[in-house]
């Protein structure tokens, strides 16, 4: 079976539109990611995750959030904030 679309030139304009303000939104969002350090302090975890303190607490208690402490303060590597993160989109 074989479907064919065919589109007027306003709706592909749209369509392109909307594909052209989605990429830029994630080109944005991952630039704004590289601007936060290697190691971050929970606060600066929290903002690069979006999440309130409270739930990151939840996450390291009880889903195994990775956390190192580093003379005795604890501090976030954002690779592997990113690796864990990546485990719940699959």
């Amino acid at each position: 079976m074989k479907l064919e679309v065919d589109l007027s030139q306003e709706i592909e304009e749209q369509l392109t539109d909307v594909a052209t303000r989605v990429w830029a939104i994630t080109f944005q969002q991952q630039l704004k990611k590289r601007e936060f350090p290697e190691w971050m302090d929970l606060e600066t975890t929290c903002e690069y995750l979006q999440v309130s303190r409270s739930n990151l607490s939840k996450f390291i208690k009880e889903k195994g959030f990775p956390v190192s402490v580093i003379n005795q303060t604890k501090r976030c590597n954002r690779k592997k904030v990113d690796n864990w993160m990546e485990e719940f989109e699959k």
